[in-house]
């Protein structure tokens, strides 16, 4: 009869504690899931909304590209000599 009485004791003690660490377990996840989806949520509409008193340059004209190109076609050697202090 001792016996049965421990085991069900044992049993119950255990059931209880690992039903507390998964609680603790799952509302841990749950949280981490929240604050993720709610981060993505933030950078989705910071995209969306377009930057105030910013500049944004979503595209460079063909003729400025070609210019840009033009004018560095390279450039004279310098020489230079190391000046240690």
């Amino acid at each position: 009869m001792g016996f049965i009485l421990k085991f069900i004791l044992i049993a119950v003690a255990l059931s209880w504690i690992f039903s507390k660490l998964l609680k603790f377990f799952v509302r841990t996840k749950i949280r981490q899931f929240a604050t993720h989806a709610d981060e993505l949520r933030r950078e989705e509409e910071r995209r969306k909304r377009p930057e105030q008193g910013g500049v944004k340059v979503d595209h460079i004209p063909p003729t400025y590209q070609e210019k840009r190109n033009r004018d560095l076609k390279g450039g004279d050697y310098i020489d230079y000599e190391e000046v240690k202090d």
